[in-house]
């Protein structure tokens, strides 16, 4: 799917704080909303999100990381691949498959650790967040 051009209205109160944010951050306000909405609706497939580009993140962009978790679909083929591997009847198509979606967990994990020592910097308590298995 190609990108699309939408016009939306903002409460003034959500508006104010992403002008501030994308300030801030010195980023334009479209690149804090696109942003911000995949991290609510999108995946980390496409390695848009780095390492690096989490200090710029607010504490709410931070906190959506942290909590961001593999897609449903995702999640499910996960599963079924690691019970074709636990009966020995995996292939190698679905072998590659499975080592994809795992290479994306790692890379979901690191970005949730990151997020945390970021927010445990800027002086969060994250240590009911790790009870819950964030």
């Amino acid at each position: 799917m190609s990108d699309a051009t939408i016009q939306l209205e903002l409460p003034e109160k959500i508006l104010a704080r992403v002008v501030q944010i994308a300030d801030d951050s010195e980023r334009s306000v479209e690149s804090v909303l696109v942003d911000g909405l995949s991290l609510l609706f999108g995946d980390l497939s496409d390695g848009k999100i780095s390492l690096e580009s989490l200090k710029d993140y607010t504490d709410e962009q931070l906190w959506a990381v942290v909590h961001q978790r593999l897609a449903w679909p995702q999640d499910t083929r996960l599963r079924e691949l690691a019970a074709l591997g636990d009966h020995g009847k995996i292939t190698v198509q679905e072998l590659e498959e499975m080592d994809a979606l795992i290479a994306l967990v790692d890379q979901q994990m690191l970005l949730r650790s990151e997020a945390l020592l970021l927010l445990k910097r800027r002086g969060h308590d994250i240590g009911k967040h790790l009870q819950f298995g964030a």
